[in-house]
């Protein structure tokens, strides 16, 4: 019950983080300088890649599924991105917000993870 516990605090800080960074990337930059502006950052990518990290809670028990399933999630986080693009909604540099904001925000609640599996 505890690693649930873990993992759902991790999900709700995900989710918070991914928020404040859309407010602060997306909204803020639309206040300012117009609704039509493309440089802001993807709210639909992100929540994809929400949406993407929440499945790979479900993944995560189950260690062989995990290289096709993130293969699978970088298809369609590509094909979220090119078709934000060819639609005209954003440009590369809302993409690359977008990219940035979810995976500062996969991140950060994980850090200590994250820094033991970096060192050499």
């Amino acid at each position: 019950m505890k690693k649930t516990k873990k993992q759902i605090m991790e999900l709700v800080y995900t989710g918070s983080i991914m928020g404040l960074g859309l407010l602060i990337f997306k909204y803020l930059p639309m206040q300012i300088f117009g609704k039509d502006i493309l440089f802001d950052a993807s709210s639909h990518v992100v929540w994809t890649c929400f949406v993407l990290y929440l499945i790979y809670f479900f993944i995560d028990q189950n260690k062989s599924w995990r290289i096709p399933y993130f293969i699978i999630s970088a298809i369609v986080i590509a094909i979220m991105s090119v078709e934000r693009i060819m639609v005209g909604a954003h440009n590369g540099i809302g993409i690359l917000l977008a990219l940035a904001i979810s995976a500062v925000a996969i991140i950060i609640p994980r850090w200590k993870e994250v820094k033991n599996r970096l060192r050499f």
